[in-house]
């Protein structure tokens, strides 16, 4: 089983690739102890790429995986912020 798994986000996190990016976390989690997400490229998100990011967390925790999403950009610290998911994605 692999510690840390790290993977690294595109620019866009929208609708229009949450069924791939679902996919991707999904099999490149599975061995993990530890996820952690580098947000430093993302400059588009919407509303479903965050809650896949809030969905991924919670699956990962209920495995007892944990996940950090580290260089979040302005924008989706504002969106984390206005969403109220600030202690589950923060």
């Amino acid at each position: 089983m692999s510690e840390v798994e790290i993977i690294q986000l595109e620019a866009e996190l929208t609708i229009a690739q949450v069924a791939v990016w679902h996919t991707r976390f999904t099999d490149e989690a599975v061995c993990a102890n530890e996820v952690m997400i580098d947000a430093s490229a993302l400059v588009r998100i919407d509303t479903a790429g965050l809650q896949l990011l809030w969905a991924f967390n919670r699956s990962c925790a209920s495995r007892n995986v944990a996940v950090v999403l580290f260089n979040v950009p302005k924008i989706l610290q504002e969106l984390i912020l206005v969403s109220g998911l600030t202690q589950e994605l923060g």
